[in-house]
């Protein structure tokens, strides 16, 4: 597939959009305009390599709301995700447990991929409050699972298969408890559902009322997933 790309700044009269925001312009064989931010400072707009550059101002301004707003939530969540040092602490509960220093022996002389391994392996070394938590909240829903065995992805806090093996993200560890609870819940409500129709939303906020809340929250939390530890 061929197509052009331009690196253009919005400055002029979109400079209001946000300070200085750089937009990739990819010019490619498609029918359709898409516009994507990558982070606070950076969006893509994947356009039709015959769209002109007027269509593409006028598309940008049309756009000028919704990419201000949005780029001010990505900067939110950027600023707050700053305040987590995953090389330095280890987290639980949200907050700051102990440094990663006092975890292993010369820990500071260690590579970085070995001190990554290291931090992984202790935080699975407590999966257990996980699989402690699933069983806890098994018998409050009465929602059944056969097993529950950790993840390490960086797409997805859990997953529920027809096998009732329910997966669990190591890294919830890392959430505040009220936001692995939420997490544990939705998966739960999969042994009911598989899929994410009306019914199943019905049934999370049965055994969670707060789950819409609780669910923006989670996204605040999204750089913890992304983060390869």
């Amino acid at each position: 597939m061929s197509f052009d790309v331009k690196l253009c700044f919005a400055i002029g009269r979109f400079c209001d959009i946000i300070h200085l925001m750089k937009i990739e312009i990819i010019k490619m064989r498609r029918k359709t305009t898409c516009l994507k931010l990558i982070d606070s400072n950076h969006a893509v707009l994947k356009v039709p390599k015959t769209l002109s550059q007027k269509k593409i101002d006028e598309f940008l301004e049309s756009k000028r709301i919704w990419l201000r707003k949005n780029a001010e939530k990505l900067r939110e969540r950027e600023n707050f995700g700053a305040e987590f040092d995953f090389m330095k602490y280890i987290y639980f509960d949200g907050k700051p447990y102990v440094e990663t220093s006092k975890i292993s022996l010369d820990f500071e002389k260690l590579s970085e991929a070995k001190k990554k391994s290291v931090i992984k392996k202790f935080y699975l070394s407590h999966f257990g409050e996980l699989e402690a938590l699933a069983q806890e909240l098994s018998a409050k829903t009465g929602l059944k699972f056969k097993d529950v065995k950790p993840t390490s992805s960086v797409r997805v806090w859990g997953s529920y298969s027809t096998q009732k093996v329910m997966k669990l993200n190591w890294k919830l560890l890392i959430l505040p408890r009220n936001l692995a609870e939420y997490v544990v819940c939705h998966e739960l409500c999969h042994s009911l559902h598989m899929n994410h129709q009306p019914k199943f939303w019905k049934a999370v906020e049965k055994i969670c009322p707060d789950f819409k809340e609780r669910k923006n929250q989670l996204s605040r939390f999204a750089f913890v997933l992304k983060n390869e530890i």
